[in-house]
């Protein structure tokens, strides 16, 4: 507590968020970006569409509602993983292959994986077949799969979505007709 001389009592709160964040060697593939700010709390993965323009130092909006809401429901850390990792250039099929690598490895370091990646990738056939991919991994390691639900009712939401960006209810994840078909 902090005493001001005729001044109420005040109390300074402190915090650290630690950032890592994994690249490629030529920094044009974006594999992990790992957020903690509690190590005694629950850990989640996300797993998004596209590699933000968060870095090591710059948070972007949709970060930045990740954990604003994951830290509402009691997390303290969270990796963030995307679907597409490329920073630059074209995404490519070895940059898919190192994803999956790194999505087999961290997934066993989380207690829960929420699938964010949006209701855009329904017409987007590459998407939903890394999804599918990343699907029977989470389901091989027996995973907590997890997806966003809004007040209305309906599911399978991004973190930017108007209805559910400031205030998250978290369901189990229901795998669609999509992912089980090639």
């Amino acid at each position: 507590m902090l005493y001001l001389k005729g001044a109420k009592t005040v109390k300074i709160m402190k915090g650290t968020i630690r950032t890592e964040v994994t690249y490629d060697d030529e920094m044009k593939n974006k594999y992990v970006v790992k957020k903690e700010w509690d190590k005694n709390k629950r850990k989640a993965l996300i797993l998004m569409k596209s590699a933000g323009l968060t870095d090591e130092i710059v948070q972007d909006q949709t970060t930045m509602y990740v954990m604003n809401n994951l830290s509402k429901l009691g997390y303290g850390s969270v990796d963030i993983m995307n679907l597409f990792t490329t920073l630059e250039g074209n995404d490519t099929n070895g940059s898919g292959t190192e994803n999956l690598k790194f999505v087999q490895e961290e997934v066993t370091k989380v207690d829960d994986v929420i699938i964010a990646v949006g209701t855009g990738i329904e017409t987007n056939k590459e998407a939903q077949k890394r999804l599918r991919m990343i699907m029977a991994i989470l389901l091989d390691k027996k995973a907590t799969i997890l997806q966003i639900e809004c007040p209305k009712g309906r599911r399978g939401f991004h973190p930017l979505y108007p209805a559910v960006k400031n205030g998250w209810k978290l369901v189990p994840y229901e795998i669609s007709l999509v992912e089980q078909v090639d």
